[in-house]
């Protein structure tokens, strides 16, 4: 069964592959000029609601990167590989809180899709206006809010994992 993609699904995307400044985390091609394949890579998959828009859960990764990874809607690939890559952009800590908040529900995820649509898209904006400075490193974007229960639980979860 395949994930529907939602207009916040298109917004958070353009936000990943603009945070590596269209460039493939694994191996390094640009795709400045050859975005159709660079994809958004979800380390959890995108059907764990809690963790679908957070940035800690996905990467810019070519196609042929994404697939050796493990990318597809049934996974695969070198998990191994993965997780080192996971750990290298962003941490092991962070790879533990995102397995573990991708358990928690995310209530009434439907009723937030034009909000979540509406900050990454106003994100993405703000990224493209540094990028237009002239700014080439990565760009960190800020996480959608929207949800403070499910927020709450991350807090929650960190604690756990960082005491």
């Amino acid at each position: 069964m395949q994930i529907n993609k939602t207009r916040a699904d298109f917004w958070f995307s353009k936000c990943v592959r603009e945070r590596s400044n269209w460039i493939c985390e694994y191996c390094e091609i640009d795709l400045t000029n050859d975005k159709a394949n660079l994809d958004c890579s979800h380390f959890v998959s995108r059907a764990k609601l809690s963790t679908r828009y957070h940035p800690l859960n996905a990467m810019a990764l070519c196609k042929p990167c994404h697939n050796e990874l493990g990318g597809g809607r049934w996974g695969g690939g070198n998990v191994a590989e993965h997780c080192a890559l996971y750990d290298e952009v962003f941490s092991e800590e962070d790879r533990e809180v995102i397995r573990l908040l991708s358990w928690v529900q995310f209530r009434k995820h439907s009723m937030h899709i034009k909000d979540i649509s509406a900050h990454y898209r106003s994100q993405h904006r703000e990224m493209e206006r540094i990028r237009k400075d002239g700014y080439i490193e990565r760009l960190e974007f800020e996480i959608y809010l929207g949800n403070q229960e499910l927020y709450d639980k991350e807090a929650e979860i960190r604690l756990e994992v960082f005491e």
